[in-house]
């Protein structure tokens, strides 16, 4: 019984130290937006995501809450709607669905129908992003990341 619990603690110092240093993922840029759907003052849309995972294992984005910058103004509020999974030691494009809750949101709507349609490069995001790895989980902050 005693080697046991002291298995049974040495494996667990090994995953606790190990874990604890998540690095940090790379979100490296925006290619692609295209629209989903409208509800009210929330709209859907999906990006296309280049991301870069420095980590050896696969981590799951949780969640992410970023502002969505149009000409150096906050026009909204970026939720991520489902997870997604990221390959470690990998930079890959992942289709990434969030909700967007429009400030202002006639003005603003108006805004984001002309940067849906041609004009992205005024368009940026900032905020943190929420990772996760087995029962550890990091967030980390972004920090203005534009469309291409």
């Amino acid at each position: 019984m005693k080697r046991y619990l002291i298995f049974v603690i040495l494996i667990s110092i090994v995953l606790f130290s190990g874990c604890s240093g998540i690095e940090d993922v790379q979100l490296k840029k925006i290619k692609d937006v295209s629209y989903q759907e409208l509800k009210g003052s929330m709209l859907k849309l999906s990006i296309t995501a280049t991301v870069y995972n420095p980590n050896f294992f696969n981590i799951k984005m949780k969640k992410a809450n970023m502002d969505l910058i149009l000409n150096d103004k906050v026009i909204g509020t970026v939720s991520q709607v489902e997870q997604i999974e990221i390959i470690g030691r990998k930079e890959k494009d992942y289709k990434i669905l969030v909700s967007i809750e429009m400030k202002d949101f006639l003005s603003n709507l108006m805004s984001m129908y002309r940067v849906l349609m041609n004009e992205r490069n005024q368009l940026s995001l900032s905020g943190s992003v929420q990772v996760r790895y087995l029962l550890f989980s990091k967030t980390f902050q972004v920090e203005r990341i534009s469309f291409e």
